[in-house]
């Protein structure tokens, strides 16, 4: 079962979550869209919508969407940036303990899908699709994490985080070489990657860093001496700005027959 403590951290940066955290490529979106079949008035369950990322690009095609998230302070959020979308019902609640009334078409997660029990994660996922339905799972994950600044701050980690190896950078991907209990009722999955990068400016840095659950959750000391490190280390070796290359990864589920 997924650490509750860092499960739960994110509510608590709600906001900032939202101004930090990148959405996912538009190409990503439109193969989901594809891969997966929906039509055009079909039915989107979102597990872990978080402050609407991913949310937003499908709500805007009109699917009918039920949003899942057990942070409060987070769908609030997302009830905003959205606008009121009557197409979009969000629900406080985690999957494990959602008591669905209704199948969907396609089941997306974006980002979150790692923090369901992974004993029902699969299973429930297929028991709440039509015959024809597909699971889609998404993330932003970091990668050329071994080449310049992200290699460097690597020494700050160690002496300030000793008990961590290494600096987390964000989420792996939602693949899995594990068999998990209900995998057998899906297809093997269609798999897609898509590079991009961005600029940060050393505080932006920071304030993404502060919407990791392992960051949000160091004592408060700690944090601070950790990124005050990181942020002279930008401001001082890279001209206060770096460039985080990140790799968007999908990978799509059809039921089978």
């Amino acid at each position: 079962m997924p650490d509750q403590t860092l499960r739960m951290s994110f509510n608590a940066v709600a906001a900032l979550y939202a101004e930090m955290r990148p959405g996912y490529p538009q190409e990503l979106i439109e193969d989901v869209v594809t891969l997966s079949g929906i039509p055009d008035k079909g039915k989107i369950l979102e597990i872990g919508c978080g402050t609407g990322q991913a949310t937003r690009s499908f709500a805007a095609r009109g699917y009918e969407m039920v949003c899942l998230d057990i942070g409060s302070d987070l769908i609030d959020v997302a009830r905003e940036r959205l606008g009121g979308c009557k197409n979009v019902t969000f629900v406080v609640c985690s999957f494990e303990e959602w008591d669905p009334d209704r199948c969907f078409n396609l089941v997306i997660s974006a980002t979150a899908f790692r923090w369901v029990d992974a004993q029902l994660r699969y299973t429930k996922s297929a028991e709440v699709l039509v015959d024809t339905g597909a699971l889609a799972v998404f993330s932003n994950r970091h990668v050329r994490k071994d080449e310049g600044f992200f290699a460097e701050v690597q020494e700050l980690y160690r002496v300030h985080v000793p008990e961590w190896h290494e600096a987390p950078h964000g989420n792996t991907s939602a693949a899995t070489v594990i068999t998990e209990p209900g995998r057998e009722r899906f297809r093997e999955p269609i798999e897609r990657r898509y590079p991009w990068s961005k600029r940060y400016t050393a505080d932006q840095y920071i304030r993404l860093l502060s919407t990791y659950s392992d960051h949000i959750t160091l004592p408060g000391g700690k944090r601070e001496k950790l990124f005050d490190g990181v942020r002279g280390l930008i401001n001082r070796d890279y001209r206060g700005r770096i460039l985080k290359h990140y790799e968007a990864v999908l990978d799509l589920w059809k039921k089978k027959d």
